[in-house]
């Protein structure tokens, strides 16, 4: 006697049927709710009406670059936007500097953005249409760019909050130095924007009601 073959649409119909019978006769043991995922703590821009950027250090290692593009600029235009709230731009203003207090209650902003560096040039090893190895060389840069921000109470001195993040770029041909800083100048800041607008995420869950 010959297996007789059931079609693949036949047998997904009956293994939906079965699906939605189960959950039919037992929908009334589960309840659904609502469950905030979890995430990093807000950045405290909305517990302050008064914004400052301080002391933020810019480097590149070695000395061979001048950035055109500034992490100041991002704070008292791009962030200055996103929060609605002015940004005042006090470069000599740290963590330690006396009378701090007197700026009442404010949100000091300083930081660092570190970048570093190098060009390398390698071995690139291709084959032939003959299958033969053929051997060049070619200039390739490795970059690495760090942002850490920190932000104080200004009327009690106190950290209320960091942010730090890192990216890299490991052997780009691209030799062009301000496109590959700006890239990298990019990825950071989107991060920290991602950070200063993430919204409270929620998924819903089923629960077994006995």
């Amino acid at each position: 006697m010959k297996n007789r073959k059931v079609p693949t649409a036949k047998l997904a119909l009956g293994a939906s049927l079965i699906v939605l019978l189960a959950l039919g006769g037992c929908a009334d043991r589960f309840i659904r709710v609502s469950v905030p995922f979890p995430q990093e703590n807000p950045l405290p821009f909305k517990e302050y009406s008064r914004i400052i950027l301080g002391e933020f250090t810019e480097s590149v290692e070695p000395d061979g670059y001048s950035p055109d593009i500034h992490v100041q600029d991002f704070f008292v235009e791009d962030v200055a936007t996103l929060v609605e709230k002015p940004v005042e731009h006090m470069p000599g203003l740290k963590a330690d500097s006396p009378g701090l207090t007197s700026l009442g209650p404010a949100l000091l902003i300083v930081g660092s953005l570190k970048t570093v560096f190098n060009k390398r040039n390698i071995i690139d090893e291709a084959r032939s249409r003959y299958g033969d190895r053929i051997r060049t060389f070619k200039d390739v840069q490795n970059w690495r760019m760090a942002l850490n921000v920190l932000f104080i109470d200004a009327e009690t001195g106190n950290q209320v909050a960091e942010f730090s993040t890192e990216r890299q770029l490991k052997e780009v041909e691209n030799t062009d130095m301000r496109f590959n800083y700006r890239k990298l100048f990019n990825q950071v800041t989107d991060r920290f924007v991602g950070r200063l607008t993430a919204r409270e995420r929620r998924q819903d869950r089923f629960l077994l009601v006995e």
